[in-house]
């Protein structure tokens, strides 16, 4: 499985046209956290920060910021569909429904307002610092998630050889995007608001750079994805 991880990441790597849309998009999201920081510290001051720092906002809803993202998170499923297409992997099509996911939540919002539904449906209370709202999104991802548990599920019991190195290749990626966007944010409303740019920046920052290394990757596992496959086929003769 490693070892699988190490040849497609290998055959990746050696794409020079990968690595330079890797260092281009990872620039360009930089690029956008960098502006928001040091808009930030003269926003209160100067009417051209305050527009920047509105516009460049990580968190604020049709910003540039959050809507490179939706378009990130949409480019990583359809270039993950591709790749399903191309090779009629299990794996891919559990990868296009996951970062086709992402991008649903991202874009439409659904954790916040399937949330703010089951809090009322379900009187939800508010403890330990966080609101029915909290639980509710809590509880939109528990559903979201044991879908997406049966399509792995599905996947895994018809994987083929190769699979399991494309699953642990992406894994990490998508594991900083669950960390940023579910365990940041709820450690987000525990936090004094002194904090708040820090954490919009560890919150926010973190799933654009998660999902930009997903786009990448994406498009390099797509260019190479038959020779990757290709390894794992019998010598004929």
């Amino acid at each position: 499985m490693l070892a699988d991880a190490e040849r497609l990441l290998s055959l990746i790597w050696g794409d020079r046209l990968a690595r330079q849309v890797l260092v281009v998009m990872l620039g360009m999201t930089l690029a956008i956290i960098l502006v928001f920081v040091l808009s930030g510290i003269w926003d209160d001051r100067l009417a051209l920060a305050e527009i920047v720092h509105r516009n460049f906002h990580l968190s604020r809803d049709l910003s540039l910021a959050e809507n490179f993202n939706h378009g990130l998170g949409f480019v990583t499923a359809f270039l993950l569909l591709a790749s399903a297409l191309t090779v009629r992997s299990r794996a891919f099509w559990f990868l296009t429904m996951l970062y086709g996911f992402v991008w649903l939540d991202d874009s439409a919002r659904y954790h916040e307002r399937f949330a703010k539904k089951l809090g009322h449906a379900l009187d939800l209370p508010a403890r330990f610092g966080l609101e029915p709202q909290d639980f509710g999104e809590l509880l939109a991802w528990s559903i979201a998630a044991a879908v997406l548990a049966v399509v792995f599920l599905w996947s895994w019991a018809g994987r083929r050889r190769g699979d399991s190195g494309v699953l642990l290749l992406i894994s990490p990626c998508f594991a900083l995007l669950v960390f940023c966007g579910v365990v940041i944010d709820m450690m987000h409303k525990w936090v004094p608001g002194s904090l708040n740019t820090l954490f919009q920046v560890i919150e926010d920052g973190g799933e654009m750079i998660a999902v930009t290394l997903s786009a990448a990757l994406a498009l390099g596992i797509l260019r190479h994805v038959e020779a990757y496959y290709a390894g794992f086929e019998a010598p004929s003769g």
